[in-house]
C-alpha cells in the first residue's frame, strides 16, 4: 500500500455526506458528532506520531513500556474504581505477557519483543481482557457485598474458602462471558471478514490469516478466562 496524505485527506472528506444528511435532519446531533469525531481524530494523531517512533527506534524496553503504559491508561480510564483498576491490570500485564509470548511463537515472530508483532498482539489480547473482565470484576464484588450472609453461612457449615465463595465465581464468570458467546457467531460473520480483509491488504495469504485469526480468538479466550480469575484473587486478597 502507499497511501500518502493526499489520499487521507480525500479519505476524510468523505464525511461531508453524513454531514450534509445531519445538517438538513439534526443539526443538534450533528455538533455532537462533530466534537466527537475531533477528538477521536486529535486522539489518533497523537497515538500515530508516538507510534510513528516506536516503531521506528523498535527497542525492546520501548516496546514493553509502550505495552505498559497503554495498558495503564486505558484500565485507569475504563475503570474508574481502584478495586478494579488495581487487579485488573496486575493480572492483565502477567497472562497477556505470557499469552503473547505463545501466541508470537505460534505465529513465528522473528523476534519477542518486535514492535510489528509484540504490540498488536499485546494490544488485541488486552483490549478484549479490559471489557470482559470488568464486568466480570465488578459482578462478583457487587454480589458479595449484596449476599454477605451468604458466604457466611457456607463458611459457618463448615464450607472452604472456595467452597463458599463458588456461587459468587460463577455469577461472575457467567455474566462476564455470557455476552461474548451471545456474540461469538456475530464476531465470526461480520467482524472476522474485516481483519481477514485487512491482513490480506498486508499481503498475508489466506490460509496464515486465517490460522493467525484463529489463534489470536483462542488466545484471547484463554487469557481472559485467567485474568478475571487471577484479578477476583488478588481482590479478594486485598479487600
Amino acid at each position: 500500500m502507499n497511501i500518502t496524505i493526499l489520499h487521507v485527506i480525500i479519505g476524510v472528506l468523505l464525511l461531508i455526506v453524513p454531514a450534509v444528511i445531519l445538517f438538513r435532519l439534526d443539526r443538534r446531533f450533528l455538533r455532537q458528532s462533530a466534537t466527537v469525531i475531533g477528538r477521536l481524530a486529535v486522539t489518533l494523531a497523537v497515538l500515530a506520531s508516538l507510534l510513528y517512533y516506536v516503531f521506528l527506534w523498535d527497542k525492546a524496553w520501548i516496546n514493553i513500556l509502550w505495552v505498559l503504559l497503554s495498558s495503564g491508561v486505558a484500565t485507569a480510564v475504563y475503570c474508574r474504581k481502584r478495586w478494579q483498576s488495581v487487579p485488573l491490570y496486575a493480572s492483565m500485564t502477567v497472562v497477556t505477557f505470557v499469552t503473547g509470548v505463545i501466541v508470537q511463537w505460534l505465529i513465528g515472530a522473528h523476534g519477542l519483543f518486535e514492535a510489528s508483532t509484540f504490540i498488536p498482539v499485546m494490544t488485541m489480547l488486552q483490549a478484549e481482557a479490559l471489557f470482559v473482565c470488568r464486568r466480570g470484576i465488578t459482578t462478583y464484588v457487587l454480589e458479595r457485598r449484596s449476599h454477605a450472609e451468604l458466604d457466611e453461612y457456607l463458611r459457618g457449615n463448615g464450607a472452604s474458602r472456595l467452597e463458599a465463595l463458588r456461587p459468587f465465581l460463577t455469577k461472575a464468570i457467567t455474566r462476564a462471558f455470557a455476552p461474548v458467546l451471545s456474540q461469538l457467531l456475530l464476531v465470526g460473520l461480520v467482524f472476522v471478514p474485516s481483519l481477514l480483509a485487512g491482513l490480506l491488504m498486508g499481503g498475508v495469504s489466506v490460509l496464515q490469516a486465517m490460522g493467525l485469526l484463529v489463534i489470536m480468538t483462542c488466545a484471547a479466550l484463554c487469557s481472559t478466562m485467567l485474568i478475571l480469575a487471577l484479578s477476583i484473587y488478588i481482590y479478594t486478597r486485598i479487600s
